[in-house]
C-alpha cells in the first residue's frame, strides 16, 4: 500500500476555485400545473416558468437567497489567505486520515504474516570520511518519510565487518509487509546517490525475533534464523563490542526506533 495522494495538495487550484464560488440556489424550469393536460401534455400555447428546487428558497427562508452565507464553507466572501488556510487544514486533516489507514493496513498485514521479517541493510563507501554523519542522516530520511512496509522497524549502525574489518552499514529489523525486491528497489531509487554514499542495499527475510536479537547485538552463531549473516572462521561479538564503542566514541544512540 503506497502513501495515498491528498487531493487538497494535488488538486489544491480546484478547491481552491471552487471555494471562492458563491452559492447559486438551483432552479427548475417547468409547466404550471395549470397548464397540464389530463394526459400529461402541455397546452399549446403553455410556456415554462422557473421554479425554486428547494422549500426554502421559495418560502423566503434559505440563508444564501438573503445573504447570511456565501456558499457552504464562508459566511462572507473569503480571501485568498482565508481559501489557503482552509485548504491547509484539510491538508493536515487528510494526511492524518491517511496514516490512520496506512497503520490499520500494516497490522493487518503483519497478523496474516505472522512472524516473518526482514533485515534491511545499506552499505556505506568504506572511503568515506564522514559515516557517522551520513549514517545518522539516512536514519532520520527513513524515519520521516515513514515508509509504509517499515513496522516495528528498529535501526543501528555499525562499521566492524569479517574479521573487524571496516565496513560501514546500517541494519534495520522490520515486520515483513511487502517483498523484500519491492523493499530494496525503493531504498535504492532514494539512497544508492552521492549525497548519501549508499554503493550497495540488500533485503533479506527471517524470523522478527532473530532478526531483532541481531540488530540488537546477540550475534552468536546458535542465534537461530540468521545463518546468512553468520561465519564460522570469525566471531561477530568480537565485532558487535567494537561496534559499539565506535558509537559511543562518535555520541551515536545504540539503536533508532524507525
Amino acid at each position: 500500500m503506497e502513501k495515498p495522494t491528498n487531493p487538497f495538495e494535488t488538486y489544491a487550484q480546484t478547491f481552491a476555485d471552487l471555494l471562492r464560488k458563491k452559492h447559486i440556489c438551483p432552479t427548475i424550469w417547468k409547466y404550471d400545473d395549470k397548464d397540464i393536460r389530463s394526459d400529461g401534455e402541455a397546452e399549446l400555447n403553455a410556456k415554462k416558468c422557473e421554479y425554486w428546487v428547494n422549500e426554502a428558497c421559495a418560502e423566503g427562508y434559505c440563508e444564501y437567497c438573503y445573504g447570511a452565507r456565501y456558499n457552504e464553507w464562508f459566511e462572507e466572501k473569503p480571501t485568498d489567505e482565508e481559501i489557503n488556510l482552509h485548504l491547509v487544514k484539510h491538508q493536515i486533516r487528510c494526511d492524518m486520515a491517511g496514516k490512520v489507514k496506512r497503520k490499520t493496513y500494516n497490522e493487518l498485514l503483519v497478523k496474516h504474516s505472522g512472524e516473518n521479517a526482514q533485515l534491511i541493510t545499506l552499505c556505506i563507501d568504506k572511503e568515506y570520511k564522514q559515516v557517522s554523519k551520513v549514517a545518522e542522516l539516512i536514519l532520520s530520511v527513513i524515519s520521516q518519510t515513514q515508509y509504509s512496509f517499515l513496522v516495528d522497524a528498529i535501526g543501528t549502525i555499525e562499521v566492524y565487518g569479517e574479521d573487524l574489518n571496516w565496513n560501514p552499514h546500517i541494519h534495520i529489523i522490520t515486520r515483513k509487509v511487502k517483498r523484500c525486491g519491492a523493499v530494496a528497489q525503493v531504498l535504492r531509487r532514494k539512497f544508492q546517490t552521492p549525497k548519501y554514499q549508499v554503493y550497495r542495499i540488500d533485503v533479506k527475510e527471517l524470523p522478527y525475533k532473530s532478526g531483532l536479537e541481531y540488530v540488537m547485538g546477540e550475534k552468536k552463531r546458535e542465534n537461530k534464523g540468521i545463518t546468512d549473516y553468520s561465519n564460522d572462521h570469525w566471531d561477530k561479538m568480537e565485532s558487535v563490542a567494537k561496534d559499539a564503542q565506535w558509537r559511543k566514541d562518535n555520541n551515536l544512540l545504540s539503536h533508532y526506533n524507525i
